[in-house]
C-alpha cells in the first residue's frame, strides 16, 4: 500500500511540474507572463546569482526536479511492479484508460508520409509543439503589427520593415522554446523518455523533426532581421557583425545560424547514408549552435532552455566515461549467411530489455563511427554475457567482416583482431510485448535480431515459471536468400525451456525467400537444414585468456546513481555560477543596477565603476565553465563512488575461459559449429515460400481468423521503411474495418 501511494504521489509531482513548466511557455508572451516575471526576478533575486537566480528557478530547475523524480518514480516501480495482467483483466476504468492509451501510440493514423508512419500519439505530439510555438509566435505579434499599422511613421521609414523586424523580434522568441525540447530526444539515457516509455530509435524522429523545424525558424529570423536593418538603417554591414559588449550579439548569431545551416545540410539522409563520418564530425557543431546562440541572446534567456540541454550533456558525459576503455570480445562468428555474431561479456548487475540495443565502435574500421545493433541475447537466460548479430550491408558493416575472415596466418598470429568499444544498452523501460496474448512479428532481412531477443526472452520466462505470458508467436520473415534463414539456428527452444513442447507457449515460424524461386518447402532434418550445414565456413574468433575480462557495464543499471549525479551535477553548477557571480562579475557592476529586456530576457543596465557594463560575452562564458564543472567534477564524483563501490562489491578478477584449450582461437567448418549445438531450432520448424514477397494483408487475414475471440494482437515490424509502412497499412485497414481482432502495431527502427 506504501508503494502504491509513493507512485502515486510522485506521479501526481511529475505531471504538476509538467503542467507548470508548459503553462510558462504559454503565459510567456502575455503580460501575465510579464507581471509573473517580474515579481519572480523581485522576490527571489539574490547577491549571489542576481537575475540568474530567478531564471533558473523559473525555466531550468524544474526540468532538474523533473528528471530526478521520475527517476525515484522508476526505481519504485523497478522494486514494487504492478502485477502484470492483459487489457481484458483490468478494471472497467483502467480497461477504458489503456484503450485509449493503445489507440493513441499503436493505432496508424497517416502512412507513407515525409514523416514516415505517424500515430495518433505522434499528430498529438507534433500539435502540442505546434500550438505551443505558434502561441508565442502569433500572440504579441498580431496586435504588434495592428500597432504599426496604426501609427505614423516617419519621412523614408518603410512600414513593411518595420513589421518584418516585428516577425524577427518573435521569430527569435519562438525559437527558445524549439531549442528547449531539441536535445531531450537524443539523451540515450533520458529518464523522461524512460518514464514514458518511448525507445531511443523512436525519439530521434522527433529530434529529427524538431531539428527541422528549428532551423527554419533560425532562418526565418535571421533573414527577416538582415532585412529590418538594411531598410530601416542602411547600417547592415556595420550592425550584423557587430559583437556588442553588452546586450544582443548579431555577430554571434550569425556565427550560430552558419554552423546550424551547416548541421542541417550534412544531416540529410543522402549525406548521413553515404557520408556518415561527415555527418558525424559536422553534428558536433550542435556545440558551436549553442556556444554562439548563448552568447547571441546573453545569459539570462539561455536558461530558457539551458535544463534539456544540460541533461543532455550529462548523458553524454556518462556515455563517454563508460566508452573510454574496449571490452572484452568472447566470441565472434561469421555465418553461412555472412551474419556476424559478436558476444561479450557484462556486469551481471547490468540488465536490459529484449529490445534493447547497444551502440558499438571499432576502430580499425572507423575512428568516429558508432552502430546500434539490437541484442539477440536475453538477459534471464546468461546474465554475464550478452550478443548481437550484425548483417553486412554497408561500407562500415563489410569492413568489419573483412577484419574478421582474415588469412589462416593472420589469424594465428592475433588473439583477437577486433577492439571494440560500447555504449548502452538502451532500449524501452517495460517490455510491452508482455501484456498481449498473442505476438505477429513481422521481419525483413536482419530485422529478426530483436525478434530473436523477444522468443529467448519468452522461453526463459517460461522456464523461471512467470504468469500472464504471451501464449502465440507469429513470426513472419522475408529474406532474400536461402542461406539467411541460417540465423534462426541460433535459437534451439527445446535447449532454453526443456518443457517448451508441452507448455502453452506455441512458435509458429513462416519465411519467405524472395529472390531464390525453389518452390514451397517444409523445412525438415533432410530437406534444407542438411544443406545449411554444409555450407560455407564459420569463422571462430575467442579473446586472449591472459587478459582480464572487461565487461559492458554502465551507471544506468541504477536509478538512484543517475539521480545523484543529475542532482550533484546541477547543484555544483550553480554552486560554481555563483561563485563566478559573487567574485568576478559583482564586483564591476553596481549592485542596485535596472534591467531591461530584450530578447524576452531580463539584462541588469549596470555602468561599472568606469561607467562600463560587464561584458555579456564573459558572463555567459562564465556559464560555460560553471556547466562543464559541475558535470566533470561533481557529476563525476559520483560516477567516482558508483565505480568504487562496483569495485568493493566484485573483488574476484574474472578470466576468460577459452573454448578450445589448445588455442585461444580457432576456425570451424561446416556444421560443426552449431551455434546452439542442438538440431531442434526454429529453422528446423519453419515454413519456407520462396520466389515471391507476401502479401501482408493477405497473411494478417489468415491471422485475424485464427484469432477472432476479439483480442489485442501485438503486431511488431523490425525492417525497412518499405516493409513498415506496408504493415502500418495493413493495420489501419484492418482496424479501421474489423473492430473485433485490434493488429496494435508497434515497429522497430534502426534508421538512427
Amino acid at each position: 500500500m506504501a508503494a502504491l501511494f509513493a507512485k502515486f504521489a510522485l506521479l501526481l509531482i511529475l505531471w504538476g511540474l509538467f503542467l507548470f513548466w508548459w503553462v510558462e511557455w504559454l503565459i510567456f508572451p502575455t503580460s501575465t507572463g510579464a507581471d509573473y516575471k517580474a515579481n519572480a526576478i523581485k522576490n527571489t533575486s539574490s547577491d549571489f546569482l542576481d537575475l540568474n537566480g530567478p531564471y533558473y528557478l523559473m525555466w531550468t530547475l524544474p526540468v532538474f526536479l523533473f528528471a530526478i523524480i521520475a527517476l525515484l518514480y522508476l526505481e519504485v516501480r523497478e522494486r514494487y511492479p504492478d502485477s502484470r495482467r492483459r487489457t481484458g483483466e483490468l478494471p472497467k476504468w483502467r480497461q477504458f484508460l489503456a484503450k485509449i492509451s493503445s489507440a493513441l501510440w499503436t493505432q496508424p493514423i497517416l502512412v507513407r508520409t515525409p514523416m514516415g508512419v505517424l500515430t495518433a500519439a505522434d499528430l498529438l505530439i507534433i500539435a502540442l509543439v505546434g500550438f505551443t510555438f505558434l502561441w508565442i509566435f502569433c500572440y504579441p505579434l498580431l496586435p504588434a503589427l495592428d500597432l504599426v499599422d496604426a501609427s505614423k511613421m516617419k519621412p523614408g521609414i518603410n512600414r513593411w520593415m518595420i513589421k518584418v523586424g516585428r516577425v524577427g523580434t518573435w521569430t527569435g522568441r519562438g525559437w527558445y522554446v524549439l531549442m528547449a525540447l531539441l536535445f531531450f530526444p537524443i539523451s540515450r539515457g533520458s529518464p523522461i523518455l524512460r518514464l514514458v516509455n518511448i525507445p531511443y530509435e523512436n525519439a530521434v524522429r522527433y529530434h529529427r523533426w524538431l531539428g527541422h523545424i528549428s532551423l527554419w525558424i533560425l532562418l526565418a529570423h535571421s533573414i527577416t532581421f538582415s532585412l529590418h536593418i538594411y531598410y530601416t538603417g542602411g547600417r547592415t554591414t556595420q550592425t550584423i557583425w557587430e559583437w556588442k559588449r553588452f546586450g544582443v550579439s548579431n555577430l554571434a548569431g550569425v556565427i550560430s545560424m552558419l554552423a546550424g545551416i551547416v548541421m542541417w545540410v550534412t544531416s540529410l539522409e543522402l549525406v548521413r547514408k553515404y557520408f556518415f563520418d561527415m555527418f558525424y564530425i559536422t553534428h558536433h557543431m550542435y556545440l558551436l549552435v549553442f556556444a554562439f546562440g548563448c552568447w547571441h541572446v546573453g545569459d539570462f534567456a539561455s536558461f530558457y532552455f539551458l535544463g534539456c540541454v544540460t541533461l543532455f550533456f550529462i548523458d553524454r558525459f556518462l556515455r563517454a566515461v563508460q566508452s573510454r576503455k574496449a571490452i572484452s570480445v568472447l566470441s565472434a562468428q561469421v555465418l553461412p549467411s555472412g551474419l556476424i555474431k559478436l558476444k561479450f561479456p557484462k556486469s551481471p548487475s547490468l540488465k536490459y530489455s529484449a529490445l534493447g540495443l547497444i551502440y558499438i565502435n571499432v576502430p580499425s574500421v572507423s575512428k568516429f563511427q558508432w552502430h546500434p545493433f539490437s541484442t539477440t541475447s536475453s538477459s534471464l537466460e546468461k546474465n554475464d554475457e550478452m550478443s548481437i548479430c550484425i548483417k553486412p550491408q554497408g561500407g562500415w558493416t563489410r569492413d568489419l567482416l573483412e577484419s574478421l575472415t582474415q588469412t589462416e596466418t593472420e589469424k594465428k598470429a592475433a588473439s583477437c583482431p577486433l577492439k571494440i568499444f560500447a555504449e548502452g544498452p538502451y532500449g524501452p523501460e517495460s517490455d510491452y510485448f508482455l501484456r498481449y496474448k498473442t505476438l505477429v512479428l513481422v521481419a525483413g532481412g536482419v530485422g529478426i535480431t530483436p525478434f530473436m531477443a523477444i522468443i529467448r526472452d519468452l522461453l526463459c520466462r517460461y522456464k523461471n515459471e512467470q504468469e500472464s505470458l504471451p501464449e502465440n508467436v507469429e513470426l513472419i520473415w522475408c529474406v532474400p536468400r536461402e542461406t539467411d534463414l541460417e540465423t534462426l539456428r541460433d535459437i534451439s527452444p527445446d535447449q532454453i525451456y526443456p518443457e517448451f513442447v508441452s507448455s502453452k507457449l506455441k512458435i509458429c515460424v513462416s519465411c519467405f525467400v524472395t529472390r531464390e524461386n525453389f518452390g514451397d518447402l517444409k523445412k525438415t532434418k533432410s530437406a534444407g537444414v542438411g544443406a545449411l550445414l554444409d555450407s560455407e565456413e564459420i569463422v571462430f574468433v575467442g579473446t586472449d585468456h591472459d587478459q582480464p575480462r572487461k565487461e559492458v557495464t554502465h551507471i544506468g543499471e541504477s536509478n538512484l546513481w543517475i539521480a545523484a549525479v543529475i542532482a550533484a551535477a546541477t547543484t555544483g553548477f550553480i554552486i560554481i555560477h555563483g561563485i563566478f557571480h559573487i567574485a568576478i562579475v559583482r564586483p564591476n557592476n553596481h549592485s542596485n543596477a535596472p534591467f531591461f529586456f530584450e530578447h524576452g530576457s531580463a539584462h541588469a543596465v549596470d555602468t561599472g565603476p568606469q561607467g562600463k557594463s560587464f561584458p555579456t560575452v564573459l558572463t555567459v562564458t562564465f556559464l560555460f565553465i560553471s556547466l562543464f564543472l559541475g558535470v566533470v567534477i561533481f557529476g563525476g564524483a559520483v560516477v567516482l563512488a558508483w565505480m568504487w563501490s562496483k569495485r568493493s562489491l566484485s573483488k574476484t578478477a574474472f578470466i576468460v575461459s577459452p573454448p578450445n584449450s589448445s588455442s585461444p582461437v580457432s576456425a570451424v567448418t561446416g556444421g560443426a559449429a552449431d551455434l546452439e549445438g542442438n538440431q531442434s531450432s526454429l529453422l528446423e520448424q519453419a515454413s519456407i515460400v520462396g520466389g515471391s514477397r507476401p502479401s501482408i494483408a493477405g497473411l494478417f487475414e489468415d491471422v485475424g481468423e485464427k484469432y477472432s475471440d476479439g483480442e489485442e494482437l501485438c503486431v511488431l515490424v523490425s525492417g525497412p521503411e518499405s516493409l513498415q509502412e506496408s504493415v502500418a497499412d495493413s493495420c489501419r485497414r484492418r482496424n479501421f474495418t474489423n473492430c473485433n481482432t485490434q493488429f496494435q502495431f508497434h515497429s522497430i527502427s534502426f534508421d538512427l
